[in-house]
């Protein structure tokens, strides 16, 4: 687990304001101290209210609107999503204001900035994160909202012959690269690696059966890097090499 503090501010916003949708590449997480108003997000309006926080979710375009005069603190910071998983949405502080309390002490540390105050931060910062786990009763690692896997399952699909970076497909998930493979195998059974090489060794096979490229070209088609490589996966995966293959398919024929 490692939550680490990106920016930290605190303001008071009169009644009608509106802060134009935006995003930020980290979490960010906005207590509501007082005041009421609503926040669009992923689709979704969130009302608060004093003693509600949103939580969002790096890349994720937001907004939000005071019906209320609102005093407010939120901070960004990273976040590797283990063994939380903080998805997006509102979340109500307990009733004795444990979360409130641990950001009150994060403000101080900030402004006082005496010996090793950046450390007690990201101390802090990790307790909050395991405080929103249990007001969400996600200790554990959440299932992923469907639609995210399947948008990168589907990019695979129309991409898979092109180098793939994993970790950019993971943060335009929403996801660490590390929760990303964890959630996609347990989505698919595979790993985004081997899903990758199943697809590209899938074309492969079918180039082989319905067209006259040599071996070596079909690889490059599909993705494989070298010859070799492509000959020493097919092989791996169907027990004969990518020849061996067409002249047995050729001789069924």
């Amino acid at each position: 687990m490692k939550g680490i503090m990106e920016f930290f501010y605190y303001n008071s916003y009169k009644s009608g304001t509106y802060v134009d949708f935006h995003q930020h590449s980290c979490f960010e997480l906005v207590y509501y101290v007082s005041g009421k108003g609503a926040m669009n997000l992923d689709g979704r309006e969130l009302r608060y209210s004093p003693g509600s926080m949103t939580l969002t979710r790096p890349n994720f375009m937001h907004d939000e609107r005071h019906t209320e005069a609102t005093d407010v603190m939120f901070f960004g910071f990273q976040y590797d999503d283990e063994p939380v998983h903080l998805g997006n949405g509102l979340l109500e502080d307990t009733e004795n204001r444990e979360v409130h309390t641990l950001i009150e002490l994060m403000k101080h540390e900030l402004l006082d900035r005496k010996a090793h105050y950046d450390i007690r931060v990201n101390l802090l910062l990790n307790e909050v994160i395991l405080l929103l786990g249990r007001l969400t009763g996600n200790e554990k690692t959440a299932a992923p909202p469907p639609e995210k896997l399947f948008y990168a399952r589907r990019y695979l699909d129309e991409n898979f012959a092109q180098p793939i970076n994993l970790r950019t497909l993971a943060e335009l998930s929403g996801y660490s690269e590390d929760h990303f493979r964890s959630l996609f195998k347990l989505k698919t059974g595979l790993s985004p690696y081997q899903y990758v090489i199943s697809k590209r060794l899938d074309a492969a096979r079918q180039l082989l059966l319905h067209s006259a490229s040599t071996v070596s070209t079909i690889g490059m088609e599909c993705g494989f890097s070298t010859s070799s490589q492509f000959i020493e996966m097919f092989r791996r995966h169907y027990g004969q090499t990518p020849l061996q293959f067409r002249k047995a398919k050729q001789a069924e024929n």
